[in-house]
């Protein structure tokens, strides 16, 4: 019968004094590996989870004829539109921005809404809720740049 030596390896390794101390290679790889992957989703997914909320939303911009005030009750049944999601004001309460689920309704609902109170008004823009934002965001750090 030939010598084995995984039958005795505890006994050898007992004598040599050899010891096992900490991880092995192969469990600190799949750490450090874990930990690297979880950064990279850490990084990349509160911008893909932004995306998915915001990626069906528009914004609708209008302005009454003759620069006209927007009636606070006007904007109030604007946001109670099925797929509208928000109204604002500009700072002169001259301009309208409706941002809706282009899935659900569009700009057609809100000019129907204004041809039954008799209100004239123009559609100036509609534009990609998210490109909105990105352009606000270039003009505030345009004005606080310049003195």
């Amino acid at each position: 019968m030939a010598w084995d030596p995984e039958k005795y390896r505890e006994k050898r390794e007992k004598v040599l004094g050899v010891k096992k101390r900490g991880l092995s290679f192969g469990t600190l790889t799949v750490v450090v590996a874990g930990v690297i992957l979880l950064g990279m989703v850490s990084l990349g997914a509160p911008g893909a989870i932004s995306y998915m909320k915001t990626r069906h939303l528009d914004d609708a911009i209008f302005k009454m004829a003759d620069n006209q005030v927007w009636p606070t009750s006007l904007v109030a049944q604007i946001g109670e539109i099925h797929g509208v999601s928000g109204t604002s004001l500009d700072t002169h309460n001259t301009r309208l921005v409706v941002t809706f689920d282009r899935r659900h309704t569009g700009p057609d609902a809100v000019n129907a809404l204004f041809s039954r109170h008799g209100i004239a008004a123009t559609l100036l823009n509609q534009v990609s809720h998210r490109q909105r934002m990105v352009t606000i965001e270039a003009e505030k750090e345009a004005e606080g740049e310049t003195p």
